[in-house]
């Protein structure tokens, strides 16, 4: 897992936490004024703000008619983060006061879980007290990581590829750091166009140390603008092949005669059909079966690289099923 990293790891205190989503929020607004826009008020409940520059001409003004303007909306998002749920109601209130003359003034608070019902209730009140006491108009939103990931995804295009790396790269920082934890359902898609086949004889995809990989449970083959099968990982494993001895370098748990059966044999059907020298700095992600599916992708660009699923949510389901039936039900469904 040596891979290059947009966002900051190894370290847990709620400033890198902090730091690191205001770096993407900062990315997002050097690539797209328009999309952050789209972002914070997808983020905030449609609360329309307006990011960046405002271009109107010939608004008439207090006795005279410029023939251009431009102007800038002002609003302040200020936010506490928590790596857990205990938020202190004192903290959040005390925010309040950071406020000035903006436009809008929107109190945002940042945790892996939404706080609970009670303490949400109370922040609220002390809100709507404050905003009352002083002739304000100040909002409060909780949110999480999760919610920041969902929707910065929903406004991204398949052609934002940069935008889709900086997203997924803050994803796995965030699962790597705990702060989301949906690893158990989440379905990695790879490209595979011409290893499919391998793919499903050997029950494993393979990759390049050096190209790392986040938690994942489920692995998806790709190829032809569709999801051509699941399967349910049971171990990843580091190995070289040298003089016909496989060596294992590292391995998420003891691999079985099988898997190293399957990779010995996936080593050489890479030599035979592709040409491809896989015998060293590989990982093969190992699965119980892959199930055969066909999950298409409608859009009009192929999947570049890697992609992330929540099974639950594609499927709006509360526990998963088995893996067979997560592929037939997956073929009703489209990405």
């Amino acid at each position: 897992m040596s891979s290059v990293h947009y966002f900051q790891r190894y370290s847990q205190p709620e400033n890198v936490a902090t730091n690191n989503t205001l770096h993407l929020l900062s990315r997002l607004y050097q690539q797209s004024p328009n999309k952050f826009k789209g972002f914070l008020n997808e983020l905030l409940g449609d609360t329309d703000l307006e990011a960046g520059i405002l271009f109107h001409q010939q608004i008439k003004g207090k006795g005279s008619i410029p023939d251009g303007n431009l102007s800038q909306s002002s609003f302040k998002v200020a936010i506490e983060t928590k790596l857990h749920q205990n938020f202190s109601l004192q903290q959040l209130t005390s925010h309040l006061n950071s406020f000035s003359n903006e436009e809008h003034k929107i109190l945002l608070s940042l945790s892996p879980q939404f706080p609970s019902l009670h303490l949400k209730n109370q922040i609220e009140s002390n809100v709507h007290s404050f905003n009352i006491t002083n002739n304000v108009s100040i909002k409060y939103f909780p949110t999480t990581f999760q919610q920041i990931v969902e929707k910065f995804n929903n406004i991204l295009e398949d052609y934002d590829f940069e935008l889709q790396q900086l997203i997924d790269d803050f994803e796995s920082y965030c699962i790597h750091d705990k702060l989301i934890t949906d690893s158990e359902y989440r379905m990695r898609a790879v490209t595979c166009g011409w290893t499919l086949d391998e793919n499903f004889e050997y029950s494993l995809y393979y990759d390049n140390v050096s190209d790392g990989y986040s938690e994942h449970s489920y692995v998806g083959i790709y190829s032809k603008k569709s999801i051509r099968g699941i399967g349910k990982l049971t171990n990843i494993i580091e190995a070289d092949l040298v003089g016909g001895v496989l060596n294992i370098k590292k391995s998420l748990q003891t691999p079985t005669q099988a898997q190293k059966q399957n990779i010995i044999d996936v080593i050489a059907a890479a030599k035979t059909n592709n040409n491809w020298d896989i015998s060293k700095s590989h990982n093969f992600f190992c699965v119980d079966k892959f199930y055969r599916t066909d999950f298409k992708k409608e859009t009009k660009y192929p999947l570049q690289g890697t992609k992330f699923f929540n099974l639950k949510k594609e499927l709006n389901l509360t526990t998963l099923p088995s893996t067979e039936k997560i592929a037939e039900l997956l073929k009703k469904e489209t990405w």
